[in-house]
């Protein structure tokens, strides 16, 4: 009975928007590889083009989902990636980068619903090298 109950507490689920001239596949056209391997990985949490999930309404992970999305929205936005200072955006570049090869990102849980966005250090190499060329 109460986990039917908590489906009725709903966290506020962020709303996504268009594509707009910020967004980092928008405005620095990747290859399509590139642009796969960006929305298979990232952009479900750090866009705000975040893809529904069936288990993204159900309440308690709904919540977990909504706290990690918030949480990667916060800490980088490729929706924004225009918006950013060329400081900030050399300072993301590194980040992504340690994050991706320390294993840290994507989430170990997110690739454990999606085993497909888990990086191979061939797909983390053309990231890489990608996210270098727009900041060099």
């Amino acid at each position: 009975m109460g986990l039917i109950g908590v489906q009725f507490i709903r966290p506020n689920k962020l709303e996504n928007e268009q594509v707009n001239k910020y967004d980092i596949i928008y405005a620095n056209n990747p290859s399509k590889e590139v642009v796969t391997l960006l929305q298979s990985t990232c952009y479900d949490c750090h866009s705000n083009q975040t893809r529904e999930y069936w288990y993204s309404n159900i309440a308690p992970v709904a919540w977990l989902v909504d706290k990690d999305i918030k949480n990667g929205r916060q800490h980088l936005n490729f929706s924004d990636w225009e918006k950013y200072s060329y400081d900030q955006k050399v300072d993301y570049a590194g980040a992504i980068m340690l994050q991706m090869y320390d294993g840290k990102m994507p989430l170990k849980e997110y690739i454990w619903m999606h085993p497909e966005a888990k990086l191979a250090k061939k797909d983390q190499n053309k990231i890489t090298e990608w996210i270098n060329s727009l900041v060099e």
